[in-house]
């Protein structure tokens, strides 16, 4: 039996528990079908923005975010 398919994205989001200021989250959905905030899959909830090109390069995944998805998988 097939899992049913999880839809998810990443985003670099401002993230205050982060030295980098920035991290990447995971979000349920599509990316083109969110609002002005959202929660990550780790529970937080996130002001959207459009991140820059340096933001995708410097900001880490959030390894709660991976945990989760990757439980999510089996």
């Amino acid at each position: 039996m097939t899992q049913p398919l999880q839809r998810y994205y990443w985003l670099p989001v401002v993230d205050e528990s982060s030295s980098g200021g920035m991290v990447r989250h995971a979000f349920s959905g599509r990316h083109a079908d969110s609002g002005a905030n959202d929660v990550s899959f780790c529970g937080k909830r996130f002001c959207l923005a459009k991140p820059s090109e340096m933001d995708w390069i410097q900001a880490p995944s959030c390894q709660d975010c991976n945990s989760l998805l990757k439980a999510l998988k089996g």
